[in-house]
């Protein structure tokens, strides 16, 4: 394991937490306009940049970007699915809390490191 103040890892965990924070907030914002005649549902999509710029090595370079949602239009021009958006609001907190427990448990083995292990 490469331990430098450059770790990729925490880039990489980093650029994720940032993406699935936006998308809560973008799904938050759906929920919340779920009744609000002809207001389109918005998603974030950061994983395929994040990939991406994984292979050019550059992580921190990754961009998130928030797109039109595609999916169904009600009558009133409405397009936010509740029941999709609470299951993606599930998944990306499980991800999310995911991410965070590996950060953590990132900064732990390097606490061990340093101290060589000694308490």
């Amino acid at each position: 394991m490469r331990i430098s103040s450059r770790d990729e890892m925490f880039a990489i965990l980093s650029k994720a937490m940032d993406g699935l924070s936006l998308r809560q907030q973008v799904i938050a914002n759906n929920i919340a306009n779920v009744d609000t005649p002809g207001f389109k549902a918005q998603d974030v999509r950061f994983e395929d940049e994040l990939a991406s710029a994984i292979g050019r090595g550059r992580p921190g370079s990754a961009k998130s970007v928030i797109c039109n949602s595609t999916g169904k239009t009600r009558l009133d021009g409405n397009s936010v699915d509740i029941d999709m958006e609470t299951a993606k609001m599930a998944e990306t907190t499980v991800l999310y809390a995911a991410m965070s427990r590996l950060i953590s448990e990132r900064f732990s083995l390097l606490r061990t490191v340093i101290t060589e292990g000694r308490r």
